[in-house]
């Protein structure tokens, strides 16, 4: 029988401003990260907090959007999209007219790995990007790893 050991936590900042942007504003490539170790026994990605900013959020009201990650290794068996995309979904969220965000509290398994690059695609449901009428929106996203280790 397994014990649990020990958990420890890693938390993840990360800003749309900070990445490199392609023109629709949909795929951001974090390429300047500080090495994170994911090393556990066992290892959940969830995302922790998001927030919206910029001239564009005025005019977003209503909106459904998706959050999907890239370039890192998870656990393909322990996960499923109904959408037909390779790319897990991490977060779900619709920004209303409270300007309140309620995230779907999706988590994903991942693999031992070393990560220095993550890429995050944001759209909506009318497949738009972070652009609304040539206003950009920011997305400021917290991602947390909880890694768990076992004892014998």
């Amino acid at each position: 029988m397994y014990e649990l050991k020990k958990t420890q936590y890693k938390t993840i900042w990360l800003n749309t401003s900070d990445a490199v942007v392609d023109t629709e504003r949909k795929t951001f490539t974090y390429n300047n990260l500080p090495l994170i170790k994911v090393i556990g026994e066992k290892n959940i990605l969830k995302v922790n907090s998001i927030t919206l900013s910029g001239p564009g959020v005025p005019n977003i009201t209503n909106s459904n959007w998706i959050v999907k990650i890239k370039d890192v290794k998870f656990n393909n068996t322990t996960y499923f999209n109904s959408d037909k995309d390779l790319n897990p979904t991490i977060a779900e969220f619709n920004y209303d007219s409270n300007n309140t965000i309620q995230n779907g509290l999706l988590s994903l398994e991942l693999e031992k790995q070393d990560i220095n690059l993550i890429t995050l695609q944001v759209y909506n449901d009318d497949n738009n990007g972070l652009k609304i009428s040539s206003n950009n929106i920011d997305l400021h996203i917290c991602i947390v790893i909880c890694e768990e280790f076992f004892d014998l």
